[in-house]
């Protein structure tokens, strides 16, 4: 999706409730118009339909417009069933066909993949603040980390996003002061220069250990005449199995553990930290 200056975007934190009306939407059932006659139908046409015309069928809980269709909500799975298995839903004025609501229907869809970095000039010194780099990047990045450089002037800020050419390259920071009867806005033009962040990979070559060395038997010790050389060998190689255990492997400065905060892909931890937004 281009960013164009006159589309508004916001990037919604889903709280408790919104993820509550997720779930109960599970029980919901989408009647889209396929009769178009004037005038456009609306939700007290639907609640007649059922009272005029479905009396005996199971009753919708509550009926909410959502342009150009029409949610039926369900308290029960039984209901539900009953309902959407009549596929339509008719009177003398309107039909509807009917389907299960899915929250994805009807939205676009993005995935974002590619690690960019960004420096983000003129931000004033007031704002230069963890929460106006939301306010500018939330809907086009997720931010992992950030530095914020008072002496220099820039923040540089290092997240995931659809591709660096989705990061506008100039925003307004704005913030609202009250002074009397009035709301005076105040707006700073900020400019954002984007770049592919490249990520370390994890190649053999890149681990860090002690050096090998080829696992010997004691040298000044004589060659076991019984076989007992073997046993040598054995328990040399468990006392190297053992050193190393106790030395971690590190990569590029970082202790590596099993224990990581990147489930899916090894090769795409950050190792970067973000501190908490007051």
């Amino acid at each position: 999706m281009a960013s164009n200056s006159t589309v508004a975007r916001g990037m919604i934190d889903l709280g408790d409730e919104m993820e509550a009306t997720i779930v109960r939407l599970q029980l919901a059932i989408i009647a889209k118009p396929i009769t178009a006659p004037p005038p456009v139908p609306t939700t007290a046409d639907v609640e007649a339909m059922f009272a005029n015309h479905y009396q005996a069928s199971p009753q919708p809980v509550e009926i909410s417009y959502f342009p150009p269709d029409f949610v039926l909500q369900f308290d029960n799975k039984k209901n539900y069933d009953i309902v959407l298995s009549y596929q339509i839903l008719t009177d003398n004025k309107y039909t509807f066909s009917l389907a299960p609501w899915t929250h994805d229907a009807r939205c676009h869809l993005e995935a974002w993949k590619i690690p960019v970095n960004i420096d983000i000039h003129g931000i004033p010194p007031h704002a230069f603040h963890p929460k106006s780099l939301s306010v500018l990047l939330d809907p086009y990045c997720d931010i992992e980390a950030y530095t914020m450089d008072k002496k220099s002037g820039i923040c540089t800020v290092k997240g995931t996003a659809r591709s660096v050419s989705s990061i506008p390259v100039t925003g307004f920071l704005s913030y609202p002061q009250r002074t009397g009867y009035e709301i005076v806005i105040h707006t700073f033009p900020v400019t954002m220069q984007t770049s592919l962040l490249t990520i370390p990979r994890r190649y053999s070559s890149d681990w860090h250990q002690p050096p090998h060395f080829d696992i010997q038997p004691i040298c000044n010790n004589p060659r076991p005449k019984n076989g007992n050389n073997k046993k040598t060998l054995t328990w040399s190689a468990e006392l190297e199995d053992e050193r190393r255990m106790n030395n971690p492997l590190t990569f590029h400065g970082f202790a590596y553990s099993e224990e990581t905060s990147d489930e899916d892909d090894p090769n795409d931890a950050y190792y970067y930290a973000v501190p908490p937004i007051a």
